[in-house]
């Protein structure tokens, strides 16, 4: 029978927590007590098991469980049925699965992690919830950090990103750039990333600089006030964002836009697939590089471009002053030699310039 934790049927009675000489925990990473929105989970060391209750909707299950090669195997009941579950634990939180359903707990009373938070990147928009979820863009994904690293796994993928943080700058880092983010407080307006409106795209940067179109800009905010200054002169947006959506009003008319939700997501859409930032060259010395920021470089004999790139599983879109939007079917192949990871663009093939691992 399969169940999962929001479908628990009506719980047997509490079981209290056995009296523990507190000097025994010391070092026993299960024992204690873990909980996220949805659950809490109380355990207790004696002897060889763990024992305690998971308590859910109100309910409390009693929980058996023994500890074993740094993983806890155990069990809980509900409505006289018993369910198995494996824990693992990674610094202040225990990752919880039972039959497929895994759940983040944060140990309760631990500082939370300093990812947590909303975050603002050139790119987009960053959700960390101490729970283990996040939201990139919108696209929700699941977190853990080991060290400096932080893996991001959703759509069937796992991206591990190593950082630094400093107050309150985050920088991601990827072999051919890096990815830095603000955290933002309650009350930023949140307007800056890609957007799509009605007649092309829209870049806002954090840096003041926005480009509307193809068209660059530098602006300024006051308020629900955005002014741009560029080529064709200056205007004034009056500015409402709700979510995902953002509206202009600009000299009585009204423009709408959404918010590039796939940016930086992880599997599917389209966006900045972290995979694929790198430096990919052919033998006759031609090379193209996608930078972490969206931007892209590319480089011949007697050639050179660049401008900004978007990617999906099997296609790279490229925009530039020289080449306007272009289109690329993508497929990710391994050198039949060295077993280097290689991208075909429409059939021509470029591999790595730099040490990365085999494609899988």
């Amino acid at each position: 029978m399969k169940i999962t934790f929001r479908l628990l049927a009506a719980a047997m009675g509490a079981m209290a927590l056995p009296a523990q000489n507190p000097l025994a925990l010391l070092g026993d990473p299960f024992s204690g007590t873990f909980q996220n929105d949805q659950l809490k989970i109380e355990l207790a060391l004696k002897g060889a098991e763990h024992s305690g209750t998971i308590q859910i909707g109100g309910q409390s299950l009693p929980v058996k469980a023994k500890a074993a090669a740094g993983k806890l195997a155990g069990t809980f009941e509900s409505g006289g049925q018993t369910y198995t579950f494996q824990a693992t634990r990674s610094g202040s939180q225990i990752t919880l699965i039972t039959d497929g359903v895994t759940h983040v707990l944060e140990q309760a009373g631990a500082a939370a992690p300093p990812v947590v938070g909303d975050w603002q990147s050139p790119t987009g928009a960053v959700r960390v919830n101490a729970d283990g979820t996040a939201a990139i863009n919108g696209r929700a994904h699941r977190w853990t950090i080991e060290g400096n690293v932080i893996t991001f796994a959703g759509n069937g993928e796992s991206i591990k990103v190593p950082y630094e943080m400093g107050g309150n700058t985050w920088t991601w880092k990827f072999p051919e750039g890096q990815l830095v983010l603000t955290r933002m407080s309650a009350g930023d307006n949140d307007i800056a990333g890609s957007w799509q409106g009605p007649s092309g795209s829209v870049q806002i940067n954090l840096d003041g600089t926005a480009t509307v179109g193809g068209v660059a800009y530098r602006y300024t905010q006051a308020g629900n006030q955005l002014t741009l200054g560029g080529p064709d002169g200056t205007f004034v947006a009056i500015v409402q964002r709700a979510g995902d959506t953002m509206t202009w009003l600009v000299n009585g008319k009204t423009l709408m836009f959404q918010r590039a939700a796939a940016m930086w997501a992880v599997g599917g859409g389209s966006g900045i697939l972290p995979e694929l930032v790198g430096k990919w060259c052919q033998s006759n010395g031609a090379c193209f590089t996608l930078l972490a920021d969206g931007s892209f470089q590319y480089a011949a004999p007697e050639v050179s471009d660049g401008g900004t790139w978007t990617a999906t599983p099997d296609s790279i879109t490229t925009t530039s002053k020289k080449t306007g939007t272009k289109n690329y079917r993508v497929e990710k192949r391994n050198h039949p030699k060295t077993g280097a990871p290689m991208l075909t663009l429409d059939g021509a093939e470029f591999t790595t310039a730099y040490e990365k691992g085999p494609w899988r």
